[in-house]
């Protein structure tokens, strides 16, 4: 019976790993998005939004793997979602894949694997 439990506790490390790692990356590819709006289009605001959410996804990815799981959470999912929200509602004016399709679709693995990933420790 306790071998069952061990097995559960292992799966849900696993899937907390994944989805440790699944923020981690779509941080630095935010980040990487804001320099590579700037690059292109000399857009300051990509780049300090871009750098900014980046930069706190993978603070909070971090804040996952050091024990506070579920403040790492929220916080990825609230960023998640508006930057869904943001591009979305940019897309309704004119549809672009670059940059606006690929966070539409980063930010909807994201929010993805943070709903797998939701049971945290002690949860």
């Amino acid at each position: 019976m306790g071998s069952e439990r061990d097995v559960s506790d292992e799966e849900d490390r696993k899937i907390m790993t994944a989805t440790t790692l699944a923020i981690l990356i779509y941080g630095a590819l935010v980040a990487l998005g804001g320099i590579y709006g700037y690059a292109k289009a000399q857009s300051v605001p990509s780049l300090v939004a871009g750098i900014g959410a980046g930069v706190v996804l993978v603070g909070s990815a971090i804040a996952m793997m050091r024990g506070a799981y579920q403040v790492g959470w929220w916080i990825s999912l609230v960023v998640a979602l508006l930057l869904l929200a943001r591009f979305a509602f940019a897309s309704f004016k004119s549809f672009k894949w670059m940059p606006g399709g690929l966070m539409i679709i980063l930010s909807l693995a994201a929010i993805i694997m943070l709903l797998i990933g939701r049971r945290g420790p002690g949860a």
